[in-house]
């Protein structure tokens, strides 16, 4: 062979294999942006489930917070809100678990509420912290402003007070990164669980329900039947009543001839006699 094609030997294989590998790093891309996608499908759910929640209780009027509180709710909603942040800025799933961890923590620190009023603003002053202390590249905070859909100077001012209201403190350690995660993925199990067992309920009821309905046929037929038997014995009873009232009604010759001769013989002694 020669060096010619040998050289395009080579180039063929190195392109399969550039190929394979670019099919693998895609794949397991896919497979962490599902994962991604589901954390912060949990997150929003518990979000929602602490803010509704809280609508009974009294706002707290914290000065601190008003920072953090818009006059009105925001149209977007929590989830489709940090799939937005999360599709732009693109950070890892652990990112998006510290978010959920610095909201617990200013929260905890300064008796803070969550509402439907404030949810968001914390949700990107805890992003843009998250970004700067776990991912590698991040940004301008232009950037992030527009996808947050605030002002530059507002960010800017969130993440300082943000910065302030948890003492600085964005360090977190891998137990409390893992309990947060185990706990996440604990509530996801058991909102499976509740759909297992609420089919498991519908399953019951409906066999229930065919028991009873199976017993309720049964008794028709079983008042059909006693209703039958007592027509059948009501009319025998009938027929015979009917044949002791006959037969009551009948004339029997041997006593008619029996009455006739002592009559007779009645009478003959009467004539004797006188």
């Amino acid at each position: 062979m020669s060096d010619t094609e040998d050289t395009e030997e080579l180039i063929k294989t190195n392109s399969i294999s550039s190929k394979k590998k670019n099919i693998i790093i895609e794949d397991t891309i896919y497979k962490e942006e599902l994962l991604k996608i589901g954390t912060i499908e949990l997150i929003s759910d518990l979000l929602v489930k602490i803010c509704e929640e809280n609508k009974t209780k009294i706002c707290n009027k914290n000065i601190l917070l008003k920072s953090f509180t818009n006059k009105n709710i925001p149209s977007i909603s929590i989830k489709d809100y940090l799939l937005r942040l999360s599709k732009h800025t693109k950070v890892n799933e652990s990112t998006i678990i510290l978010i959920l961890i610095y909201i617990d923590r200013i929260c905890n620190m300064n008796h803070f509420i969550l509402t439907y009023y404030n949810i968001h603003k914390l949700i990107l002053a805890a992003l843009i912290l998250a970004i700067k202390y776990n991912e590698e590249n991040y940004y301008h905070m232009i950037y992030y402003s527009k996808i947050g859909g605030v002002s530059l100077s507002e960010l800017n001012f969130l993440e300082s007070e943000y910065l302030i209201l948890i003492g600085y403190k964005l360090f977190v350690d891998t137990k409390l990164y893992d309990k947060y995660y185990n706990d996440l993925m604990s509530l996801k199990y058991d909102d499976s669980d509740d759909g297992d067992n609420d089919e498991e309920y519908e399953e019951q009821e409906q066999e229930q329900e065919q028991e009873q309905e199976q017993e309720e046929d049964e008794k028709e037929e079983q008042i059909k039947e006693e209703k039958e038997n007592d027509k059948i014995n009501t009319k025998k009873n009938n027929k015979n009543n009917i044949y002791i009232d006959k037969s009551l009604f009948q004339k029997n010759p041997k006593s008619e001839k029996q009455n006739y001769y002592c009559n007779e013989i009645n009478y003959q002694r009467e004539i004797i006699q006188t």
